[in-house]
């Protein structure tokens, strides 16, 4: 769920206050842990704390220590996503990840958003022929469509031509 600038503004309004983030999220309707990390980083960066996370690319070693200190020495979640400036949401896949494949899964960066269900689907990549024999197999039958082709033009317009001649008549 988007949360705008005003909103995350009130929140934050709302714990300086003296209002706890619980109570401030059960009033607005927003996730408390949002209310923590909003009022960390705004803590920590002010009003620009409070604006979208620009997308970062970490690194393996920056993902694992991050990982280890959110999951094993249990540091409150907001607090690691003001430290790293990292999302709630990329810090809960990264450890769906440890939690599936261990640490080696942060490795794996080629398979970006939704992953294939099937990876047969599509047409196939074509490929250049590889010896000299490939390349006359392909060649011939390349010919071999483009003779079909010509013959079936040639027998279409000799119909057109005789139904022209009958026409006439």
């Amino acid at each position: 769920m988007k949360h705008s600038i005003e909103e995350r503004r009130l929140a934050v309004k709302l714990c300086k206050s003296g209002m706890s983030p619980k109570t401030v999220g059960r009033k607005l309707g927003i996730d408390a842990t949002f209310v923590s990390i909003w009022l960390t980083r705004y803590n920590k960066l002010g009003l620009r704390g409070l604006q979208k996370i620009p997308h970062k690319h970490f690194t393996y070693a920056e993902k694992v220590k991050i990982i280890c200190e959110y999951r094993e020495k249990h540091v409150p979640l907001h607090i690691i996503c003001a430290k790293y400036n990292v999302s709630r949401s990329r810090l809960d896949v990264w450890s769906k990840i440890v939690r599936a494949k261990g640490y080696d899964g942060l490795r794996e960066t080629k398979n970006r958003g939704r992953p294939l269900k099937n990876k047969d689907m599509g047409r196939p990549k074509k490929r250049e022929p590889q010896t000299e024999l490939e390349k006359l197999q392909r060649e011939n039958e390349y010919l071999r469509a483009e003779n079909a082709y010509l013959k079936k033009l040639r027998a279409l317009r000799i119909e057109e031509e005789a139904q022209r001649q009958r026409s006439k008549l």
